[in-house]
């Protein structure tokens, strides 16, 4: 167990060396498009509260291309999950800016409303 907890995390360079470092792993990953916007938003204005709506989009964005987009670094490791079908949504957000904007720009005028 201590070799799965060890090789869970997102940002790993190598294969979980079991089945259960895979299922701990696919179980930490909750991806949910509006959670995952939402969340980087959110850590954008908490962490880098000088950047304005567009400094903020620009971190957004490079972060989503960066962690979920194809060739990103976080990796599934159980192919026929709901994460799979899940993140392959996600990409193809990621791909599609207008939409991924319109998200963005929805859930920074919420977050922006209220105190962090």
């Amino acid at each position: 167990m201590a070799q799965a907890v060890e090789d869970h995390r997102a940002s790993s360079d190598h294969e979980p060396r079991s089945i259960y470092g895979k299922i701990v792993a696919e179980a930490d990953r909750q991806i949910d498009v509006k959670t995952i916007i939402r969340r980087t938003v959110q850590y954008g204005l908490s962490h880098y509260p000088d950047l304005d709506k567009e400094g903020q989009w620009e971190r957004t964005l490079e972060h989503l291309l960066e962690k979920y987009a194809e060739g990103g670094y976080l990796r599934l490791w159980i192919p026929e999950s709901p994460n799979a079908a899940r993140l392959k949504e996600l990409q193809e957000l990621i791909k599609d800016r207008q939409a991924l904007r319109e998200y963005y720009d929805e859930i920074y005028s919420t977050l922006n409303s209220i105190d962090l």
